[in-house]
């Protein structure tokens, strides 16, 4: 009873070993036992498994192989040598082909020697060989710059993108550290604790500068944790992006952007200045006739005290006006360095103060239809800009397409609230924007005028304060509309703040 006993013991052990166990005689190399775990691997009962040969558990191209193989590995079994792990290939009931590991050893029992063998099974191993294969190919193909470093921070491994951006090779790299590559300073300043933070299961991203053979390098990079198949972190994976283009793309545009608004400041200075002789035209007359007749009339001796008192009167009131002339056009030059509130309504009157008596002199009558006290917080001298830009673009499109002499030249401007919003619209009867160049005007550099005579950039830079500055929307259209029972056609300007 003990040893029935112990043989069910040794045989229940023998079934739950984790490992697949098939033993065959080694004169006759029929399978004479099995556990259960051979059975399952290539799925057939213990007494389907028990009547095969053992070239039958494996591939008819691989018989050939394993008996030489194994003759090899018998031989030196036999000899009380010691044999390495063959890998090879079983064969199911349904032929499917399963990587196996195979550990042979000998026993001899009752006279008779068996081999025993123990199969593990591969195929999780292989599909992770195989999964590896495929990132390290995905790895080397790649555009981006992709490394995988230790705990210790060693290189396990890069691909060619990251070493040329070191003009390194793999083996300049691999097996050495971060430090050796990057130096001790941009190691500690930058490196080390973000690193550690990935160490601890965090994805880490940020943008840096690097100094590569007396070059800066602007990079962004991203640290994420890399696990090990017992889920341990055991390293990083770390992606490169090069950002040296686009910052120096970016870089270039913003120096375009800053000659643009140069640009837009001299052209708008330049019109500041015809609105200023337009509107110091008149007060200076003024002053010359009070100064003349107060000259004449004392060369006379016709001259009192109460001429004399108006007329210096008049001077004085006269220039005043000059005088906040001039603030109002130093305040328009300002740049605005917050956003402040401010009655829109008020901002709308004081640019058309700088224009009317450039406007009335060129006989262009402004409609305005206001809502009063609008109140915005934006950038009040920007608006002005923007205001100002699209009248002067409405008086050249008047001056220039307005060719009949009765026709009346109109530009009308509207002030409203719609949906919470500010709305501005500007528009004139010069005869709208040509179909095929509507879509170009707000273009930097286009113009329809002579080249003495714009610049093609008031509409540009008129866009990029409404859009980028002022948070707004600026759309342009061409309408009819009517004035006082006559119809008109022209371009509209809509601003929406």
């Amino acid at each position: 009873m003990a040893v029935l006993e112990s043989l069910k013991t040794y045989k229940n052990l023998f079934n739950k070993l984790p490992v697949a166990i098939f033993v065959a005689d080694i004169k006759t190399g029929n399978i004479i036992d099995a556990n259960e775990k051979a059975c399952k691997l290539i799925d057939r009962t213990y007494n389907e498994t028990i009547a095969l040969h053992q070239s039958q558990l494996h591939p008819e191209i691989e018989e050939e192989t394993i008996k030489e193989t194994f003759g090899e590995h018998i031989k030196k079994l036999l000899n009380g040598e010691e044999v390495v792990d063959i890998e090879h290939l079983v064969i199911d009931s349904k032929g499917n082909k399963i990587p196996v590991e195979i550990s042979p050893t000998l026993i001899e029992l009752d006279d008779k020697t068996l081999i025993v063998g123990m199969f593990k099974d591969l195929r999780k191993r292989k599909e992770r060989e195989s999964l590896l294969a495929y990132y390290d190919k995905a790895l080397e193909k790649s555009s981006s710059l992709l490394a995988f470093v230790d705990e210790d921070y060693t290189y396990k491994s890069v691909n060619d993108a990251y070493c040329a951006l070191f003009s390194k090779t793999k083996k300049d790299i691999i097996g050495k550290k971060i430090v050796d590559i990057l130096g001790a300073e941009y190691f500690n300043s930058t490196v080390k604790e973000k690193f550690r933070q990935a160490m601890q299961g965090n994805s880490v991203e940020y943008e840096s500068i690097l100094t590569i053979d007396g070059k800066k390098v602007y990079i962004q990079v991203y640290y994420e944790p890399y696990y090990s198949v017992a889920n341990d972190i055991i390293g990083v994976v770390i992606n490169v992006i090069d950002l040296t283009k686009y910052k120096n793309y970016e870089q270039e545009n913003i120096k375009k952007e800053k000659l643009l608004v140069q640009q837009s400041k001299m052209a708008a200075m330049g019109e500041m200045l015809e609105n200023i002789a337009h509107q110091w035209r008149q007060p200076l007359s003024v002053i010359s006739t009070c100064t003349s007749g107060i000259m004449l009339q004392k060369e006379f001796n016709t001259l009192n005290d109460e001429i004399l008192n108006d007329s210096l009167k008049n001077i004085m009131n006269t220039t005043a006006y000059l005088s906040n002339t001039i603030d109002d056009f130093k305040n328009f030059f300002e740049r605005d360095k917050q956003r402040i509130d401010f009655n829109v309504t008020d901002i709308v009157k004081k640019t058309i103060d700088l224009v009317e008596m450039s406007f009335s002199s060129n006989d262009i009558e402004l409609i305005k239809n206001f809502k009063e006290d609008i109140v915005i917080n934006n950038y009040k001298n920007e608006l002005m800009q923007v205001l100002l830009n699209i009248l002067n673009n409405a008086k050249d499109a008047l001056l220039s397409n307005n060719k009949d002499l009765e026709q009346v030249k109109l530009i009308q401007i509207d002030l409203f609230e719609e949906n919470n919003r500010v709305v501005i619209e500007i528009k004139d009867n010069a005869g709208g924007i040509p179909v095929n160049i509507k879509d170009k005007i707000f273009e930097p550099y286009f113009t329809t005028k002579h080249q003495s005579q714009g610049t093609g950039i008031g509409l540009f830079m008129t866009q990029e304060i409404v859009k980028k500055h002022m948070e707004g929307e600026i759309k342009v259209s061409n309408v009819e509309f009517e004035i006082n029972d006559q119809k008109h056609f022209g371009a509209l300007f809509r601003i929406i703040i």
